[in-house]
């Protein structure tokens, strides 16, 4: 019986290991008093005290004809303070992809899930986003 060759070996142990790890589920965002804290998709969860500003800020490219929408928000515990705003990418690129920012304020101690999805408004409700993201903000 031959043994495996090293290229071989190695690749089988790289995908032996690969499920070994633990999934990635993002990173957590505290905010600091007076500072505006801001998350994006690698964002799972937002923390923050009463009073203070966050933004998410999430990939876009409104050429499409995509958006992201508010589907559930713990009205109780935030306010969007601001309409959302398109910030093109750093390029000249007619249709490159940018990003849209959503601004919120904390105003009531809680925890609830705030809810987007990437979706054409045009379309029919039964039609699947293109994408989604969730955040768990918690309001100390």
């Amino acid at each position: 019986m031959r043994g495996l060759e090293p290229g071989a070996a190695l690749l089988c142990a790289a995908l032996l290991c690969g499920g070994c790890a633990p999934p990635i589920l993002g990173e957590n965002r505290v905010g600091k008093p007076g500072q505006m804290v801001t998350a994006d998709l690698r964002d799972y969860r937002i923390e923050v005290m009463r009073g203070q500003p966050f933004e998410v800020r999430l990939p876009s490219n409104p050429s499409t004809g995509y958006r992201w929408t508010i589907v559930e928000s713990p009205v109780e515990l935030i306010d969007q303070i601001e309409t959302v705003r398109y910030l093109p990418g750093r390029t000249d690129v007619v249709g490159a992809p940018g990003e849209e920012r959503f601004n919120f304020l904390a105003v009531k101690p809680g925890a609830g899930p705030l809810k987007l999805e990437y979706r054409r408004p045009f379309e029919p409700a039964q039609v699947v986003a293109a994408q989604r993201a969730t955040f768990q903000v918690e309001v100390r």
